[in-house]
């Protein structure tokens, strides 16, 4: 009986840049930069609406996170200045702050 040859498991993509790049961390961001906006301007114009906005961007963080181990890389190729963190996802410096279950 013949052995069967084992298929072999593409490598990953290794991280190219793309010519749409700029843009896109432009529209990231702006919605960094609006979301500040607002939660400043609420803030602003009700400070006991604070915990609210609090528990929002807490959660906004917490899908963020989900997101980004739906994105890892697992290869340890990041870009230049960039370094493969804990959560699986490139950063300049892994602190944890984003993927912590620490919600209190």
């Amino acid at each position: 009986m013949a052995k069967r040859k084992k298929k072999a498991v593409p490598p990953r993509n290794k991280w190219q840049a793309h010519p749409n790049d700029a843009i896109r961390l432009a529209a990231l961001r702006w919605f960094a930069l609006e979301i500040e906006r607002v939660s400043i301007q609420i803030y602003a114009s009700n400070q006991n609406l604070y915990e609210d906005m609090e528990g929002v961007l807490r959660q906004t963080l917490i899908s963020m996170a989900d997101v980004g181990r739906d994105a890892a890389l697992g290869d340890g190729d990041c870009p230049e200045g960039y370094f493969l963190c804990r959560d699986g996802v490139c950063a300049p410096m892994c602190d944890g702050i984003i993927g912590s279950n620490d919600e209190s």
